[in-house]
């Protein structure tokens, strides 16, 4: 992985694929590095120049003191795009990747090519509650090691079909939180990000073509949060995956490669006939 700081915090990230292709940055959500993308990033690698990167608070990212805010996490994705070397990306952000990237397309719009929302809101106020079950799972995980939390919050993040069916994601990720070792300074910092999020009033001056896409089985954030985005951002589409819970690209990886190739290539797409014809 490369490195660059904004502001004294320093930021790991990494590029893999065709450079010459269009690029992607992948912003992913709370307490997760970019090292629980998974197989998706492979799936991708042909298609696209894949920039990802670890939040503020995670990973190999510094932790700076907390409280952070999507403002700020979002002026770090676009410093990361810029590290990457590229003027502008094409953008998907889960959970609260979801709310960085909202903040990104509206304060880096140049910076913005195609937007594409995962399982997230735009802010705590504008759609169901978290229910008070899933909020007592959170606050009993922070009392345990890393490797024991990520057991305790998977079936938050994913369906109870895809973990029966899948048990062995359940090992990657205690390996990670092993090897990892997130620091509860980090999380609480996302955690602020996540509560102080609210572009509801904003949202309308979100210019870029954007898909907004969740499970229907999210028992993290409602899936009624997708349907007010797409009622707020203009010209907005929206896509339902039945079945599948909040981590949309462990769950579905093959079809959520599939509908980025289909919803950012289509841009590449036309903007190669337009220059053909001028």
């Amino acid at each position: 992985m490369s490195t660059t700081k904004r502001e004294g915090v320093t930021l790991r990230y990494d590029v893999r694929g065709n450079r010459g292709a269009p690029p992607l940055l992948m912003i992913r959500g709370l307490a997760r590095s970019s090292s629980y993308w998974g197989e998706i990033v492979e799936l991708l690698e042909d298609r696209f120049c894949v920039i990802t990167f670890d939040n503020r608070g995670i990973g190999r990212s510094d932790v700076p003191t907390p409280p952070y805010s999507t403002q700020a996490m979002a002026d770090d994705a676009a410093h990361v795009v810029g590290a990457a070397g590229f003027d502008r990306a094409n953008v998907f952000g889960v959970s609260l990747g979801g709310m960085i990237a909202q903040q990104l397309a509206l304060r880096h719009p140049r910076k913005v090519t195609r937007l594409v929302l995962g399982a997230t809101r735009p802010g705590t106020r504008h759609g169901p509650g978290t229910s008070a079950r899933v909020v007592y799972r959170m606050l009993q995980a922070i009392r345990h090691p890393p490797s024991e939390a990520v057991v305790l919050t998977a079936p938050l993040a994913l369906s109870d079909r895809f973990l029966e069916q899948h048990p062995e994601v359940l090992d990657r990720w205690r390996e990670l939180a092993s090897s990892e070792k997130p620091r509860l300074s980090g999380f609480l910092g996302q955690i602020a990000a996540v509560l102080r999020h609210d572009v509801y009033r904003e949202l309308d001056r979100i210019s870029q073509p954007t898909l907004i896409v969740t499970g229907d089985a999210d028992r993290l954030i409602h899936p009624e949060h997708s349907d007010v985005l797409a009622s707020r951002i203009p010209n907005a589409e929206l896509k339902i995956l039945p079945g599948v819970g909040h981590d949309l690209t462990t769950e579905a990886p093959h079809e959520m490669t599939a509908l980025f190739c289909e919803f950012f290539l289509e841009s590449s797409v036309g903007s190669a006939r337009h220059a053909a014809t001028v």
